[in-house]
């Protein structure tokens, strides 16, 4: 039932957003009564942090496949491109992305902190991946902060839909940067 209430909440809040999504909405997306979603839920914030951890695991586990794919023995050009790739598929999960961090930044003090903790999680989660599975060994720490700028900006970017995101030039561009 818990995956149910997380699934029509993702779904519901990154249509409408957060703070349009009301626990009735959820209850009546799931076709349970409001009692049935505080037995499983005591409030709204607590479906979000579990739908925090849930996207954060989503994203991370997708760049960690994407770098165990890389594998040790890629160019750098096939790691930048294969990380590009990878960073377009996540971007289906990116307004519901932006709509947590914006919660996180702005009003929500438990998904903030709930935020603090999951990003060093994948962060560190990124640089052990990047120092087991590719040649940047000796720089998988500053690698790993550049991983997440990369999908958090290039999220942005790709949600304000002002220009079609130039993955070939940002590609060489990071290739020519790492050489």
């Amino acid at each position: 039932m818990k995956a149910n209430i997380l699934a029509a909440s993702t779904k519901l809040m990154a249509k409408q957003g957060i703070k349009n999504t009301s626990l009735s909405d959820i209850a009546k997306e799931v076709g349970i009564s409001k009692g049935t979603l505080y037995y499983h839920y005591s409030s709204k914030d607590d479906i979000i942090c579990d739908m925090a951890d849930m996207h954060l695991k989503v994203i991370t586990n997708a760049l960690i496949e994407c770098l165990q794919n890389a594998g040790f023995h890629s160019t750098t050009e096939e790691f930048v491109s294969i990380i590009l790739n990878k960073i377009s598929d996540i971007e289906n999960h990116g307004r519901i992305h932006m709509y947590l961090i914006c919660e996180a930044v702005t009003s929500n003090e438990k998904l903030r902190e709930r935020f603090k903790i999951k990003y060093i999680e994948w962060r560190k989660a990124l640089e052990l991946e990047i120092k087991r599975a590719t040649k940047f060994k000796d720089d998988s720490y500053p690698v790993s902060f550049l991983l997440i700028s990369i999908v958090d900006g290039l999220v942005i970017q790709s949600l304000l839909k002002t220009e079609q995101l130039p993955y070939d030039e940002i590609s060489r561009f990071l290739i020519d940067s790492l050489n």
